[in-house]
């Protein structure tokens, strides 16, 4: 009792230095922070809310800090806090850093990047073996916050009637479209694949699609989405796989734009190298769109 006792003091006192108009000393006291949390004496704080609240909102604030030094090791705080962290308390913390990603005021990457580290350090399933409780855990909070955030829109955590925050994978009108939102999506897909639903992939495949498929998309922002759909096409069932593959031949024979097909193409040679067992069955009705748009047919016909 005594050590913990310590401890908390120590963290009260580390946070109360976060506000300290000296960088150098900010950076010092977040570095103290994570040596208390990646230490098995801060254990307790699994079940002492109130300290963990406190640090949630001390990092949170920490994120928004103008020298980078401190933002950084803000984040790296967040990691081993996430599994600190009361299960009640992990969903409002992914709900504020889901808000913060649509911020028009603050470097979007920061929140972002919050959001991977905190999604790569939960507890994950492992391949073969029934999840644990606290997988399980971890995924429903990624499950009501994360994913409903990445496809959106949501109901705005203001309560107000008919007020919808858009989707973080969506185009904002002066910023494009977020290669960093892709990356959690494909952050989430990787750690917690073996668990999302059916419903939620087919969510995602249609959002990552309409990246795809959008004339406008930047080539680093379509390379992360081809990287996305190449991740998300592992976790499809049998059914899910038809439907997608009946889709992406009904827009290669339709009249598409010459960016949309080159996408569409890109996407069918992603996912043939990342699940050829997978998809390797579907390829014979696909092949011939990507032959017919390097010439193949013409130079066959004049032989």
């Amino acid at each position: 009792m005594a050590e913990r006792q310590l401890t908390q003091a120590a963290i009260v006192a580390l946070l109360s230095k976060l506000d300290d108009p000296d960088a150098d000393l900010r950076y010092m006291s977040l570095n103290d922070l994570y040596g208390i949390l990646d230490n098995q004496n801060s254990a307790f704080l699994a079940h002492d809310r109130g300290t963990s609240t406190k640090l949630a909102d001390g990092l949170l604030k920490a994120l928004d800090d103008q020298h980078g030094d401190v933002q950084n090791i803000a984040l790296k705080c967040l990691g081993p806090l996430a599994v600190r962290l009361p299960s009640e308390s992990l969903t409002p913390l992914l709900e504020q850093l889901a808000s913060l990603t649509a911020s028009q005021t603050i470097d979007t990457s920061v929140p972002n990047t919050a959001l991977r580290v905190i999604v790569d350090t939960l507890p994950h399933p492992q391949a073969g073996q029934p999840a644990p409780q606290n997988v399980i855990t971890a995924y429903s909070a990624v499950s009501n916050v994360l994913i409903p955030r990445l496809t959106g829109p949501t109901p705005s955590p203001s309560g107000r009637r008919g007020s919808l925050v858009k989707g973080m994978m969506e185009k904002d009108p002066s910023r494009g479209f977020s290669s960093d939102a892709i990356d959690v999506l494909i952050k989430v897909v990787t750690c917690f694949g073996p668990l999302i639903q059916e419903r939620e992939l087919d969510a995602l495949q249609i959002s990552v699609m309409g990246i795809i498929r959008n004339d406008t998309a930047g080539t680093v922002v379509t390379k992360r989405a081809l990287t996305a759909i190449s991740a998300l096409v592992l976790h499809f069932s049998e059914s899910q796989l038809n439907n997608f593959v009946a889709t992406l031949t009904k827009t290669l024979s339709s009249n598409i734009s010459l960016v949309q097909r080159r996408h569409l193409i890109a996407a069918i040679g992603v996912i043939a190298r990342t699940a050829p067992g997978k998809f390797g069955p579907h390829l014979d009705s696909l092949v011939p769109f990507v032959f017919s748009a390097v010439g193949e047919e013409d130079i066959a016909s004049t032989n």
